[in-house]
């Protein structure tokens, strides 16, 4: 398939960095803060041969997920659920028009019916699952989520394998994207927006720069002026770094010592306060020193006191937002055309410079080096070899775990 020209995309960029940096923050911090209290899942127990107890699978589900009629040879349109601010505008006048969608209608004659209805993953989980436990195709032909949440739909066989046939520039991505602890080899999931999370401080009120994870858990000087993410995720992965340990691959008892390791932080003062989506805003304002922070996030602010860690001794936490394909959807082949369409170099470049997340595509740094060398210049958006060396996941766990470990954690911070 021919992407489209540089002049195309140029014509795409017609828009203020300001815009597009407000987009990302807003939509990165919407979602941490609202999973931040919504995973766990009622009634899910332990594993079982036909699914998860007290959650029914539909008969004959596989691993591969169920496939429905493909009405995508006569019905040439795609249904798209996502989040608010996740995609290229035209402009502040024209914030429904999105030129790199435009363009992938005009090369393929697919129309896409673009929604940005998810505001939580859990809440938009619970909007779904009565149908795809029930095998009725939920309407949608792709949906948008958090990492975690791939091994949730993964565990109840409610996502498709994809037909690679039709995704072609599936093999262009990143080998480290491609190693994914949730799904290895990306089979049923397409990253949307990939990123880290690291440490930002303030040094008007900091004077010894921080260095790594460690630090804020133990620094004297740091004392009452931390804030910790309320996601269990991010939190519990921070510390296990801090700890020497993986968190793409730990056990029970070093997840143990991690919550026992914040638990710890918190009752000597050290914490501040846990944050969701106000954790910039308290950061803005002084209210905290030094708090946990996603790529790009502080640096768009635009405050020169306000300092990101590139790369913590220890390493950092990658995440990503993904595209998937739920069983039963009614277009699944032009819902894989349009996954290969982004995953474009060229077009992956001129999302990732509009979104300002780390593009997952071999070949979309040098398009963005062309397209936006501001952008590019930025290693939270284009981040270093060293940095990917040392990024990890978080490792795939069962609904029980997810349920057990969120439960626990939640009752440390007190939420």
């Amino acid at each position: 398939m021919t992407g489209p020209s540089f002049e195309d995309l140029a014509r795409f960029a017609n828009r203020t960095r300001a815009r597009s940096t407000a987009a990302a923050m807003s939509r990165r911090s919407l979602l941490r803060g609202a999973t931040a209290g919504g995973l766990a899942v009622a009634g899910a127990g332990l594993l079982s041969a036909c699914g998860v107890q007290g959650h029914v699978v539909p008969p004959g589900a596989k691993a591969t997920g169920e496939p429905g009629k493909d009405y995508s040879a006569t019905e040439k349109k795609v249904v798209w659920a996502t989040w608010p601010a996740y995609i290229d505008i035209q402009d502040d006048k024209h914030p429904n028009v999105h030129p790199t969608l435009n363009a992938f209608t005009k090369e393929t004659g697919i129309a896409v019916d673009y929604l940005e209805i998810i505001n939580d993953n859990n809440d938009f989980y619970t909007k779904v699952d009565p149908y795809l436990v029930k095998g009725i195709d939920t309407g949608y032909d792709v949906m948008v989520v958090s990492d975690y949440m791939v091994a949730k739909y993964r565990t109840y066989d409610y996502l498709q394998e994809f037909d690679l046939a039709n995704i072609p520039n599936h093999a262009k991505m990143l080998p480290s994207v491609l190693k994914d602890p949730v799904d290895p080899g990306r089979r049923f999931s397409v990253p949307w927006a990939y990123g880290f999370t690291t440490i930002a401080y303030n040094t008007k009120l900091v004077k010894q720069p921080i260095t790594s994870f460690a630090e804020i858990f133990t620094r004297s000087d740091l004392h009452g002026k931390v804030s910790l993410f309320s996601e269990m995720e991010d939190t519990v992965a921070v510390a296990l770094l801090a700890l020497g340990y993986n968190p793409e691959s730990f056990t029970e008892q070093q997840f143990n010592e991690s919550l026992e390791y914040v638990r710890k932080a918190l009752n000597a003062g050290q914490v501040r306060a846990f944050t969701g989506n106000d954790y910039l805003s308290d950061f803005q304002n002084g209210n905290t020193a030094v708090t946990m922070a996603y790529s790009g996030d502080v640096a768009q602010l635009g405050i020169d006191y306000l300092v990101t860690v590139d790369l913590p001794k220890e390493g950092l936490l990658s995440w990503s937002d993904n595209c998937v394909i739920p069983n039963f959807a009614r277009h699944k082949t032009n819902a894989e055309k349009l996954l290969n369409y982004y995953l474009q170099p060229e077009v992956a470049a001129e999302l990732a410079d509009y979104i300002d997340y780390v593009p997952a595509v071999d070949g979309a740094v040098a398009a963005l080096q062309k397209l936006d060398p501001d952008a590019a210049s930025s290693p939270l958006i284009v981040p270093s070899a060293a940095m990917e060396a040392k990024a990890h996941g978080f490792m795939a766990l069962t609904v029980a775990q997810l349920n057990d470990y969120t439960s626990r954690f939640q009752q440390i911070i007190g939420q």
